[in-house]
């Protein structure tokens, strides 16, 4: 595969991950950002078990390179009980590997440390045209050609409606406050993940980032909220002031400046196809442009880098034709994501009940099952 060109689309996860896979074939990569600089956000979030072993294939340790923090323990819990807890073991039961908590910046870090001589990075590269006849991408005064581009253009892609326009993203109706605190300042915390569901399509959960310190999320209804950081905080307070401990020491040892909100959003139906044959080449979407499922279930990190590994398995497999490539991407990817999707859309469903829905739905929920669900979803391993 040695000088074939690709065109990554996006430096998220999915884009970074997916430069560095190609870059170990042999292409030449031109990654396209619309940022100014390549930064991953200061925040927190929840690798399972298959994200840490699509790490791996790509050479980065998400313990040693991502200073990724070992998940003991899942628990889910309502107002006034715990609802399931399981050992995160149990999800790298076939091999040991553990979920962990990482700070998204060190991450993402540790991706661009690993993208290669091959990947030549153009930012501040807004891509608004996409030519389905000779295969390219470009802005507004340049064109890259390419034999395979890679849209990993995240949730709002416009690339995904040239292959799945049945695909369209979707408002939840509901909006994320992210904190992170410097451990100077994070709460005492074990090394738990737990998310506590509460009235009102209001959810919180928390985890330790180790030395680099705690991080939580909590949603509630409605959508971005215009007033000040100083006034959020003050609601955020408010909404979840009647909540069990330690919720309140999460958001007290945030400063105002520490917030960060987004509406929460998923692609919904999943693609019935990923990929699209150009002449001799093609154009396949990875990441949340592929699926952005809902991210109740921390799932989107995970799957952006197994579509990576995955993509160049199929790469690998087919070296010498790019659409049978991707045909065969798609075939390894859809059942997955299809089932992850359905997955977080039901459980979506359910934490936006009425008043006393949730509560009730999760004290009837059997242990076992939720473990059952848990498990499946980190059951993937690197395709041979």
């Amino acid at each position: 595969m040695q000088n074939r060109r690709a065109v990554v689309v996006g430096a998220g996860v999915a884009g970074l991950a997916s430069a560095i896979v190609l870059s170990k074939l042999g292409w030449r990569v031109a990654l396209l950002e619309r940022r100014e600089r390549l930064k991953g956000e200061n925040l927190g979030m929840v690798l399972w078990a298959s994200g840490v072993r699509a790490l791996r294939a790509l050479g980065v340790d998400a313990l040693l390179d991502a200073s990724g923090t070992p998940v003991d323990r899942f628990e889910i819990r309502n107002e006034d009980r715990l609802s399931s807890s399981f050992a995160a073991a149990m999800l790298g039961a076939d091999d040991g590997t553990p979920s962990v908590m990482v700070h998204t910046a060190m991450l993402y870090e540790a991706l661009v440390s690993r993208l290669g001589d091959n990947v030549q990075v153009h930012p501040a590269t807004q891509v608004d045209r996409i030519d389905m006849v000779d295969l390219a991408a470009g802005d507004a005064s340049r064109r890259w050609d390419a034999e395979l581009v890679v849209a990993a253009d995240g949730i709002d892609s416009p690339t995904r409606a040239l292959i799945a326009p049945g695909s369209p993203t979707v408002d939840a109706g509901v909006v994320c406050f992210r904190g992170l605190i410097p451990a100077h300042r994070a709460p005492e915390r074990t090394t738990d993940a737990v998310e506590i569901y509460g009235p009102d399509r209001r959810r919180f959960g928390y985890g330790d980032l180790g030395n680099a310190g705690a991080c939580w999320w909590a949603t509630v209804p409605g959508g971005m909220r215009p007033e000040s950081p100083q006034i959020q905080h003050e609601l955020i307070n408010r909404w979840f002031a009647d909540w069990p401990a330690p919720v309140g020491k999460f958001i007290a040892a945030t400063r105002p400046s520490e917030l960060t909100q987004q509406p929460v959003r998923y692609v919904w139906p999943v693609p019935p196809v990923l990929h699209q044959p150009v002449g001799n080449g093609g154009l396949v979407l990875l990441g949340d442009a592929a699926h952005g499922v809902a991210p109740i279930l921390a799932q989107g990190a995970s799957l952006a880098l197994e579509d990576a590994v995955t993509l160049g398995w199929a790469l690998r497999r087919s070296p010498e034709s790019v659409p049978a490539a991707l045909g065969s991407y798609d075939r390894a990817r859809l059942a997955r994501i299809k089932r992850v999707a359905r997955l977080s859309r039901r459980v979506h469903t359910i934490a936006s009940g009425g008043r006393g829905v949730t509560k009730s739905l999760l004290r009837a929920v059997p242990d076992s099952w939720v473990q059952n669900q848990a498990a499946s979803l980190s059951d993937w391993q690197p395709p041979r």
